[in-house]
């Protein structure tokens, strides 16, 4: 019992001791726009808007998906840490993620023993906790505080099928089913609660194997027991949908990304054992055709990991095996194949899939060393020490590269030299440092990847003023507002810009268009409230454009201000001075579709259309035209 004592501090100690270099680490990527611009979690007045109004999660419309769990604990740690402290924030990570993986133990005891009883499963059970705290693929959900989402939503799986084992009161009266809903509160995929007990009873309680848990008779038995779970959490999962209508997943052809799935499955599963390619944005190409390599190479290996689920699950003591295997897949089912997000590889995923992973090979290496000789043992003992050893260090590594923007931002150009995203983030870095130059070169190369990216326009704008040339400043403005129209931070800075040169109206109208579509964005909100502050006498009056860029971007302030017939007159302007000029006509169009006036708006949309057929935004008012005057 002492040896046991010890070995448990030992695990905890070296835990905390290999994430002790990461509390001070910066905030990082969808941390902006979840926590640094998000205005509600400023206040703990907030935290009952957080569980009816979505929009309260995140200052990006496209973002705000249903997590309200997540929004109450990061508003406790504003609240505690006085503000953007990110320690406050990393230490309830921390502590959240440490008690995942003590519960963990106990998880992982209670499978080994209902499939082989042994004195000896503690000691697998603790390496398995150990290995699941230590490897550094964990590091990249642990180091990304906004990424606690994965740390709360498995929290409440693994509590949930713990209650739910032991049976008693929160079995008999689905007091097991809090955690569960408060895990998908936290995100979606704790929804997968439900199939992973319907596993865990048919392998463990009823004892059937995969080809006997799906006959009628037995599948009836098991869902007699597990049909509460599927109901909450299908119903909870529906409510949070229903309520995050601004969310967008990004993603694009759902077939390119099924045909992706099997070559993502197959590297998580190679960087359990060798994470040396961690990334924070890895870029990861779609498959596009079904004969390419990287879709037989992972739909072999898929098909192979499934066959030993099924061999696995035949007798009771490998069980564990097919359980851990199942848990893997079953876990990664809403990324993978329900929902084709914007990235379909992302290593923070890894996080809720490793659990029953590291369970299955641990248990499989379990087995192997019972049959080896007495004398062995001691080597075995010190060949599992050693690998929990290399984690930690592996971990350490991660922290340091999680430190800052700029090295966690470096490290992915390294790793995806062709991620337009990761090339403008070292960019950003770059230009705040004042290297604009640098900065200059890394969004050129961004642009050649991702030449429709809003963010990297934003950020083009800023740097052409950096460098005096307002004119360019301005264009890559309006491309962002073209290519993300829906995006407050098009607005903003470009509002921020408006400012800076004196067009103080202007910047009025696009910062409060920022807050219109999004209230939860601090940055555009302070904006408006310094841009009203200023007295009206003191307010310049804007000056007449003399470019059609100029005319352009005043009729988009007016259309937006409901100024339609102004906006209508200045786009006019602008094709004076510019004929051909498919993004005027457009402003006219959806002027004139504002006015009701069908015919008009329809013509200017086709003149558009003439000039730029490839123009979605004008393809589109053109049909809600065309739409009105069928009707």
């Amino acid at each position: 019992m002492i040896r046991w004592r010890i070995a448990c501090a030992a695990a905890i100690f070296l835990t905390a001791g290999a994430y002790a270099n990461h509390f001070h680490n910066d905030f990082h990527f969808d941390d902006a726009h979840t926590v640094q611009n998000n205005v509600f979690v400023r206040s703990l007045r907030n935290l009952p808007l957080f569980f009816t109004n979505p929009a309260t999660f995140s200052s990006l419309p496209a973002n705000q998906s249903y997590r309200p769990l997540v929004t109450t604990t990061l508003a406790l740690d504003y609240w505690l840490g006085g503000g953007l402290d990110p320690l406050a924030f990393h230490v309830t990570s921390f502590a959240l993620f440490m008690l995942q993986c003590v519960l963990l133990l106990a998880l992982y005891r209670r499978v080994m023993d209902r499939a082989l009883p042994d004195q000896r499963n503690r000691w697998l059970a603790l390496l398995a906790a150990a290995c699941y705290a230590l490897h550094p693929a964990n590091a990249e959900t642990v180091n990304y505080i906004i990424a606690r989402s994965e740390i709360l939503s498995t929290l409440g799986v693994v509590i949930a099928l713990l209650l739910f084992a032991a049976g008693g009161a929160a079995r008999r009266y689905g007091l097991y089913l809090i955690p569960a809903v408060l895990g998908i509160l936290s995100k979606e995929p704790a929804a997968m609660f439900a199939p992973l007990l319907f596993l865990y009873v048919a392998l463990f309680e009823r004892e059937l194997s995969l080809r006997e848990m799906f006959r009628p008779r037995n599948l009836a038995a098991v869902l007699r027991l597990t049909w509460p779970a599927f109901l909450v959490c299908a119903g909870t999962v529906t409510v949070g949908m229903r309520l995050a209508t601004t969310y967008s997943p990004g993603g694009t052809s759902r077939w390119q990304y099924l045909l992706t799935q099997p070559s993502v499955i197959l590297h998580y599963v190679v960087s359990l054992f060798l994470p040396l390619q961690l990334s924070a944005d890895t870029q990861w190409p779609l498959v596009v055709d079904p004969l390419d390599g990287r879709l037989v190479a992972g739909g072999a290996f898929v098909t192979a990991a499934l066959a030993l689920a099924w061999v696995t699950s035949r007798q009771k003591e490998t069980r564990p095996i097919a359980f851990g295997v199942l848990w893997f897949f079953v876990a990664l089912l809403p990324t993978s194949s329900i929902v084709p997000l914007a990235e379909p590889m992302n290593d923070h995923r890894m996080f809720f899939p490793f659990v029953g992973l590291v369970l299955a090979v641990v248990w499989a290496a379990g087995s192997v060393a019972r049959r080896l000789p007495p004398r062995t043992q001691p080597l075995a003992s010190g060949l599992a020490a050693a690998v929990l050893f290399a984690m930690a260090y592996g971990t350490w590594q991660r922290n340091i590269v999680w430190r800052t923007e700029e090295s966690l931002w470096l490290d992915a150009t390294i790793k995806s030299p062709d991620n337009g995203r990761g090339l403008m983030n070292y960019g950003v870095i770059q230009m705040n440092k004042g290297n604009l130059q640098v900065a200059d070169d890394y969004f050129a190369r961004a642009l050649q990847f991702t030449p429709r990216y809003a963010y990297l326009q934003v950020n083009l704008g800023v740097l052409k003023a950096a460098l005096g040339q307002p004119a360019e400043a301005e264009r890559h403005f309006r491309e962002a507002q073209r290519d993300d129209p829906n995006n407050p931070v098009s607005y903003t800075f470009f509002a921020r810009w408006l400012k800076s040169v004196g067009r103080t109206e202007e910047a009025r109208l696009f910062a409060e268009r920022a807050v219109e579509l999004s209230p939860a964005d601090a940055d555009a909100r302070a904006l408006v409230s310094d841009l009203t502050a200023i007295p009206p006498a003191r307010m310049p009056s804007p000056a007449v454009p003399d470019t059609p860029e100029g005319w352009l971007t005043l009729s988009l302030a007016q259309c937006q201000a409901r100024r339609f017939e102004d906006c209508i007159r200045s786009s006019e302007h602008a094709l004076q001075l510019r004929p051909a000029y498919a993004e005027a006509f457009n402003n006219i169009c959806a002027a004139e579709n504002a006015l009701r006036n069908w015919a008009s708006a329809a013509d200017a949309c086709e003149h558009a259309l003439e000039i730029a057929p490839d123009y979605a935004l004008a393809r589109h008012n053109l049909e809600f035209a065309k739409a009105k005057l069928a009707k």
